[in-house]
C-alpha cells in the first residue's frame, strides 16, 4: 500500500460514520490484536562508525544512520552497538563519526511526541528531520491505545507523585516522584481509567520496566543505542545478564553455509557484528586485541559469509545489515524453537 493510500486509510479510522472525530479506544491501538506470548531472548547488532565517516557529507551520513536505524527496527533489534573503529580517536574520547552516528540512532528510535523534550538542538541533527520514521509499536499515535507507553516526566513532588506527557490530550499520572525530564516506560491498562491527581484530569498509569512490554507482552519496543570504543568492549559492557552468549561475526571471508542449512543452536542473547567498508579486519588490526588475534574470525563464535556469489564487488554497510538479519532470522527463530540444533 503507498503512503498516501495508507494516510487516507488512517484519516477514514480516526473518524465515524458521521465524519465526527472518534474518542480513543482501546481498539485503536497494538492491544487490538491478541496480545502474543512474551519474548526473553534479545537480537543485537554492532555496527563499524566507520561507515558513516566514509559518508561524503553530513546529508548522506545522516541518511545511512536512518537506513540503519529503520533496519534495526524491521528485525526487531533490541540494541544497537556502534563500534567506533576510528585509528584517530583520542583516548577516552569518540570519533565525530560515532558520535553522529549514536546521536541519528537516539533520535529515531525516541517516540515522536517526546523528542522535544529529550533530545536538544544539534548540528549533527541538521537532517534529521528529514528521516522516514520508525513507525515501531512504542511510537504510539494521539488516537492509538496500548497496554504499554513511552513518556517523559513533566512535573513531580514528593508524596504526590509524578505527572507525565504520553503524547495524549491528557497527562498519565504515577504515584512515585520521578525527576523531572526523564523519560519511563508505563503500564496503562487494556483501557483507559481517568482519575484526577492535583486537580488535573490524568490517565492513571504505573511504573514498568522498559524491557516489560517485549518479556510480558512480546511486543517490540524500540532498541537500546551503546558506544563500544573497542571490540573488547562490544563483549565486556553488554547491559544483558550473564553477557552475549552468541556473538556472529560477518565478512566476505567467512564460512559459506546456505540459510537453510544454518545452525545456531539456542542462545538468550545474540549479537551480529558488521564492519564498516574495510570489513572487522580494518577494526581489528586498530584495535588492542590484535596483539592476541590474528584475524577477526577467532573473536566470533561464528564467522559467517551471508551474500556469497554477490554480483557487485562490494556490499554497503546498509545493504550488509539488511541481508544479513534475513539470512539469520530463519537460524535465530529456529534456535528459539528448539530446533536449531547444535553450533
Amino acid at each position: 500500500m503507498g503512503s498516501k493510500d495508507k494516510k487516507s486509510k488512517d484519516r477514514k479510522r480516526d473518524k465515524d460514520e458521521n465524519g465526527t472525530k472518534r474518542k480513543l479506544d482501546a481498539e485503536d491501538g497494538p492491544a487490538a490484536a491478541a496480545a502474543p506470548a512474551g519474548r526473553t531472548y534479545t537480537l543485537s547488532i554492532a555496527v563499524a562508525a566507520s561507515c558513516i565517516e566514509n559518508a561524503q557529507n553530513l546529508e548522506l551520513a545522516t541518511l545511512l544512520a536512518g537506513q540503519i536505524a529503520r533496519a534495526a527496527a524491521i528485525f526487531n533489534v533490541d540494541e544497537v552497538v556502534v563500534l567506533d573503529d576510528s585509528p584517530d580517536k583520542a583516548p577516552g574520547r569518540v570519533s565525530a563519526a560515532a558520535a553522529l552516528f549514536a546521536r541519528v540512532l537516539q533520535f529515531m528510535e525516541t517516540p515522536q511526541y517526546i523528542k522535544k523534550a529529550l533530545i536538544p538542538m544539534h548540528p549533527d541533527l541538521k537532517y534529521a528531520g528529514m528521516l522516514p520514521p520508525l513507525d515501531a509499536p512504542h511510537h504510539l499515535r494521539s488516537t492509538e491505545w496500548g497496554p504499554f507507553r513511552e513518556g517523559v516526566v513533566r512535573r513531580s513532588a514528593p508524596g504526590e507523585g509524578s505527572w507525565l506527557d504520553v503524547g495524549l490530550d491528557r497527562d498519565a499520572h504515577i504515584p512515585q516522584a520521578v525527576k523531572q525530564g526523564v523519560r519511563v516506560t508505563l503500564a496503562m491498562g487494556e483501557q483507559p481509567t481517568v482519575t484526577t491527581a492535583g486537580g488535573q484530569q490524568v490517565l492513571q498509569a504505573a511504573l514498568a520496566l522498559p524491557t516489560d512490554p517485549r518479556e510480558r507482552a512480546g511486543l517490540y519496543w524500540g532498541y537500546l543505542t551503546r558506544m563500544a570504543p573497542s571490540l573488547a568492549a562490544l563483549r565486556e559492557q553488554c547491559p544483558f545478564s550473564g553477557g552475549y552468549d552468541l556473538v556472529v561475526g560477518t565478512s566476505e571471508r567467512g564460512e559459506q553455509t546456505a540459510p537453510c542449512a544454518l545452525s545456531l543452536g539456542s542462545f538468550r542473547h545474540a549479537l551480529v557484528v558488521f564492519g564498516g567498508p574495510q570489513g572487522l579486519e580494518y577494526a581489528l588490526q586498530n584495535d588492542e586485541l590484535a596483539a592476541r588475534h590474528a584475524e577477526p574470525s577467532t573473536l566470533f563464535d561464528r564467522y559467517l559469509n551471508t551474500c556469497f556469489d554477490q554480483g557487485s564487488r562490494t556490499i554497503r554497510s546498509e545493504e550488509a545489515i539488511l541481508i544479513s538479519l534475513a539470512f539469520l532470522q530463519p537460524a535465530l527463530g529456529a534456535a528459539q524453537r528448539g530446533d536449531g540444533g547444535g553450533r
